[in-house]
């Protein structure tokens, strides 16, 4: 008798400790008292991204521009970078895996904001610090090149054919409305390739300025960019900076305010101190976000300023914190699930599985009457078992996990019907109840445990290899037909043999 007490204890501290990790899953948690809410565990189920909603995206890390040792350990980095991106965005429980040779499967349950997400993991946040060149020789690039077509093409030369009709020099700097853009970097590319752009300089373009409250955008009548002659040489770069944090400039506008290394502070000061009153560019990823004017020697702090939104500031704050990607990145496949989709997904499936537990629950107790009821109870303690290891262990339940959770209440319920059908014939034997249900249990076991570890084996099979989905199905699989094993072999044994041995019953009905 005291084996008996010993199991039921066993069963009723897991049952208890299972339902204590299903409270929050369930919405019970904040109708506990305090004192008892502290001691019990907070966390509800994970859910994956077809039942929660939100992003799948798959990123490939473009390699092909690194020499082969940079290459080499690219992708591994990119996504050490990303995770870091991902986890100060405040994304909750993401998942961030490496595929293939090139690919990045970052999954984002939950995300409000995805394309802010996207431009966020996708920027490759490569800052740059370079001086300004002398607005002479600007001038000189643009009076050189029109020379160099009115030698080509002579009388027959039009004004749409010169660099200077498309662009006006305002401060030193070219500008030139939205839609000549890429006609005048098109001029300025074959300014370069034909020696016109002074060795050691280049151009890069600033930002859209298309603000009709920007003093640019009102003295030119419309959206406009600037572009910059700069020095080649790369004076800091992002790999000197500390932090960096969002901040406001003197006018209240949304910045980012940066802290160098110790080793970076010496370069800021040399730089900027032999530089005084000459513009100093800090560029993101090739683009030129402000082009302040040196007014004295900074060592230690600095702040970037541009026409940011405050969302804007604080993204660029966070991939300058965590660093530049080593190698640009793009999507190569996108899919976003949105919240009601997920929802329809939780309830078709909740629906599905209450519908399914619910006939197999009637056709147990018509068929196999009081121990039907016991299968019953033992296939709702598998449920609350299960539940609460895909909890304690963080598990992602998924569409696909519901159904391996499904299949695996089927399997439950079939080692009872082997029991009682192996009992049965005991009883048929003229054996008594007592031997009936040891030989019962002791001969159905190797047919279930030979029958469940085949599948337990297809199942380790699939988390290993499969991905997504298929490694959704596995979890819940595995954790179900573990669950099953025991709820069926030793939770309804210990009813067996405690009404057997306390009530000393001689006939039972199965």
């Amino acid at each position: 008798m005291k084996s008996i007490y010993y199991r039921a204890a066993l069963i009723f501290i897991i049952l208890l400790v299972s339902l204590a990790y299903l409270l929050p899953t369930i919405g019970l948690y904040d109708y506990l008292p305090d004192w008892l809410a502290r001691f019990l565990p907070k966390r509800d189920i994970r859910l994956g991204l077809d039942l929660r909603g939100g992003s799948y995206l798959v990123y490939e890390v473009d390699t092909s521009n690194l020499k082969p040792d940079e290459a080499s350990d690219a992708v591994d980095r990119a996504l050490e970078i990303i995770r870091n991106r991902i986890d100060e965005f405040g994304v909750a429980e993401p998942s961030i895996q490496k595929e293939g040779k090139d690919k990045i499967v970052i999954k984002l349950p939950g995300a409000k904001d995805p394309d802010r997400a996207k431009n966020l993991i996708g920027q490759t946040a490569m800052l740059e610090f370079r001086l300004v060149g002398d607005p002479s020789l600007v001038q000189d690039v643009i009076n050189r090149y029109d020379e160099m077509v009115r030698r080509e093409k002579g009388e027959s030369v039009k004004d749409e054919d010169l660099l200077s009709f498309w662009v006006d020099f305002v401060r030193g700097d070219i500008v030139v409305y939205r839609d000549d853009y890429d006609r005048v970097m098109s001029m300025l590319k074959r300014a370069e390739d034909e020696g016109i752009v002074p060795p050691g300089y280049l151009f890069l373009p600033g930002d859209l300025i298309d603000e009709p409250d920007d003093e640019l955008y009102k003295m030119m009548g419309g959206p406009v960019r600037k572009i910059y002659l700069l020095e080649d040489r790369v004076e800091i770069n992002g790999g000197m900076l500390k932090t960096a944090r969002t901040g406001y400039d003197q006018f209240n506008k949304p910045s980012v305010t940066f802290e160098m290394k110790p080793e970076g502070a010496k370069v800021f000061g040399r730089v900027t101190g032999s530089n005084i009153c000459r513009r100093l560019a800090i560029i993101l990823d090739n683009v030129v976000k402000s082009a302040p004017t040196i007014e004295s020697r900074i060592t230690r702090n600095g702040q970037i300023t541009g026409r940011f939104t405050l969302d804007e500031a604080h993204d660029l704050a966070l991939v300058l914190r965590t660093g530049a990607l080593p190698a640009p990145v793009r999507i190569v496949h996108e899919q976003i699930v949105g919240p009601s989709l997920g929802k329809d997904s939780i309830r078709n499936g909740i629906m599905a599985a209450i519908i399914g537990l619910v006939l197999v629950m009637i056709f147990m107790v018509f068929y196999y009457n009081l121990s039907g009821l016991l299968a019953d109870m033992a296939l709702i303690m598998n449920i609350i078992i299960v539940g609460a290891i895909l909890v304690l262990i963080r598990a992602t339940l998924t569409l696909p996990g519901i159904a391996g959770f499904i299949l695996s209440t089927a399997m439950a319920v079939d080692a009872n019907v082997l029991i009682y059908e192996r009992i049965r014939e005991e009883l048929d034997a003229g054996k008594t109840v007592r031997a009936a249900v040891d030989a019962g249990y002791r001969r159905a076991f190797i047919t279930i445990l030979d029958s469940n570890l085949t599948t337990l084996i297809a199942g380790i099979v699939l988390f290993i290899f499969g991905t997504g989905p298929v490694k959704g199905f596995a979890v819940t699989l595995i954790i179900g037909i573990c669950a099953s094993m025991f709820t069926a072999i030793v939770g309804t044994r210990v009813v067996y043999d405690y009404f057997i041995t306390r009530f000393k019953i001689k006939k039972i009905y199965i």
